[in-house]
């Protein structure tokens, strides 16, 4: 930009006139630039130099990043992960779930094939099947399908951010097969590393964008529950915190990984840390914005759709709070003292699941409305009805409830207290679980 100004000088003191026009009673000479003038030049050198330092700035890593890796790398160290027959347990899983995609389709062309020739035998099932099926096309289309014909993945949409673009398509297949291998086979399921490299994904992706889309705008507004705004560059990070609690997740949900980490003095550092100290130890070393700065910046939501997104606003942060204490804290507290049953163990392992999909895929439908491949309305209320999903399993999770009341009754207490607002009382609630299963685990919780 200083050349340019340099030029606009140069001009004007050719034709002896500030508006650039010629004078006849003024010879043509150099002119002084005036006060007002070096003010002006001064202010916008200066403004070129902040931008420049800001995007220098955005460019280095934070304290987050060296946080999650040393906690990621001593969970995986303490483990016991780093062997090559993770990565074929990883490969046989998502055979298996290839496999078991193709079984299906074959499934559904002989059952089609058997309607139309009315030899359909049970209409219950052939119906069950129908919506099962369009529920999943359905998916299919806004997460796949659609982003395809967008260009995505190909074409020339596709010649920036190729690693974050390819890494996104690979967490979004990874997680369908880990799906499709959980509802047909669970007997290898539920000891497969897929999900841990889904969840490692996530946090792949999570700092991808972080660094990859730095002009992102730096907001106390999230972006995210608007029709209009972009995504702060502040929820992008915070989100991250999110995917490390999905790692976390995929580790102590893994019977081998589970006990690997409780054997090691560091594993039971980072145990306490993510089961009873996540908010109060890797929380605070995120960015956090707020619900009720949502759609409050200047292209926050249009004013046809204010009540809409108001309210979806507040169901979000209902899910959040029920999502806190009873999908983490109490899952975790119950883990911890390794009271889950059988039956239990595979509703924790498919609810898990379920969680693992609302972190990353919320952004990629943020993405899908800002890129205008599906509309505003669209991508929130599926993102809800995604959340939402979890309270279904509420009639599933009753018994697991009902045989852990005093485990409720703490997370329920944590809720209340969560009203207040204040991380030390939140961090006095957390040092007073962990003390009470800590050395109290008799008690029948």
């Amino acid at each position: 930009m200083a050349p340019r100004v340099k030029d606009e000088y140069v001009t004007m003191s050719e034709t002896g006139s500030e508006n650039g026009t010629a004078s006849s009673s003024s010879p043509t000479v150099s002119r002084e630039s005036s006060s007002s003038d070096l003010k002006a030049k001064g202010k916008e050198d200066t403004d070129q130099a902040q931008k420049f330092a800001t995007l220098q700035d955005r460019a280095k890593a934070p304290n987050s990043l060296y946080l999650s890796l040393t906690l990621i790398l001593t969970a995986h160290f303490c483990g016991d992960i780093w062997s090559t027959r993770v990565v074929t347990n990883w490969s046989n899983s998502m055979m298996d779930g290839a496999i078991i995609t193709v079984d299906t389709l074959k499934y559904l062309r002989d059952l089609t094939m058997d309607a139309l020739q009315g030899n359909v035998k049970n209409w219950l099932e052939f119906g069950q099947v129908c919506v099962f099926t369009g529920l999943v096309a359905s998916l299919l289309y806004v997460l796949l399908i659609a982003p395809f014909r967008a260009g995505f993945w190909t074409g020339s949409r596709s010649t920036k951010h190729k690693m974050h673009r390819y890494m996104g398509l690979a967490y979004l297949l990874q997680y369908f097969m880990a799906w499709a291998q959980y509802l047909a086979n669970y007997e290898s399921a539920k000891d497969s590393y897929l999900p841990h490299a889904i969840a490692l994904n996530g946090v792949i992706q999570g700092y991808s964008a972080f660094f990859s889309f730095k002009v992102l705008p730096e907001l106390e507004d999230p972006g995210y529950y608007s029709d209009k705004a972009v995504a702060s560059r502040s929820f992008v990070h915070e989100n991250i915190f999110f995917s490390m609690m999905a790692v976390f997740g995929s580790m102590y949900y893994n019977d081998e990984f589970r006990h690997n980490l409780k054997s090691h003095p560091a594993g039971q550092v980072v145990e306490a840390l993510f089961v009873f100290f996540p908010y109060i130890a890797i929380r605070t070393w995120f960015p956090t914005t707020r619900f009720s700065n949502a759609g409050k910046g200047r292209m926050g939501r249009t004013k046809k759709n204010e009540l809409f997104y108001e309210i979806g606003t507040k169901m979000v942060k209902f899910f959040y709070l029920w999502a806190k204490y009873f999908l983490g804290f109490f899952i975790n507290f119950l883990v911890y003292l390794e009271a889950p049953t059988e039956s239990q163990w595979k509703f924790l392992h498919g609810l898990y699941l379920l969680n693992l999909g609302t972190i990353s895929i919320a952004i990629f439908l943020h993405t899908l409305r800002f890129k205008k491949v599906l509309p505003a309305k669209l991508t929130f209320s599926i993102y809800l009805l995604q959340i939402y999903a979890t309270f279904s399993a509420i009639p599933l999770a009753y018994d697991m409830f009902m045989t852990h009341k005093l485990l409720c009754c703490l997370c329920f207490t944590g809720i209340l207290l969560n009203m207040t607002r204040s991380r030390p009382i939140h961090g006095v609630w957390c040092c007073a679980v962990f003390y009470l299963l800590k050395f109290h685990s008799d008690i029948a919780w």
